[in-house]
């Protein structure tokens, strides 16, 4: 679990950085972009996630943590050249919206109130993380 609770706190930030820069490409699908003032109480919405929510969530942050891992070095090695660090940072964070997208019974609104409730919930990060090792294990193949 601590292994999770690394990665949780240490790709949150880019998860939620990225999501935010690339709102208006993950709202594509949205009739109208969401208002940035529903961001300010992700601990009220905390309450009310199920486990079918955060178990959505685990999933998608598995695929989006695939996605940073794969940039991760293509960006650090273009960090001198700004352009090239741009591209690749929009890149990812598409393909991060991608991935959440693609999991099935969250979006991308909720997968960042869910990782910004975790950093100020010890509780719901803990269960998180049991979510998170829930799905790592389905996701690896038998042996």
């Amino acid at each position: 679990m601590t292994f999770n609770r690394i990665l949780l706190s240490g790709f949150s930030a880019f998860a939620i950085a990225t999501g935010a820069a690339l709102g208006t490409a993950g709202a594509q699908d949205a009739p109208a972009p969401a208002p940035a003032p529903q961001m300010e109480a992700p601990t009220q919405a905390a309450p009310a996630m199920d486990d079918g929510k955060l178990k959505s969530f685990a999933v998608a942050f598995l695929e989006v943590t695939k996605v940073t891992e794969s940039y991760k070095p293509q960006i650090e090695a273009a960090s001198g050249n700004a352009e090239d660090q741009q591209r690749l940072q929009q890149e990812a964070g598409e393909k991060m919206v991608e991935a959440v997208n693609s999991a099935e019974g969250i979006s991308v609104d909720e997968y960042n109130m869910i990782i910004q409730a975790a950093q100020t919930d010890p509780d719901l990060a803990q269960k998180i993380n049991g979510h998170i090792t829930e799905a790592a294990g389905a996701q690896q193949p038998a042996q």
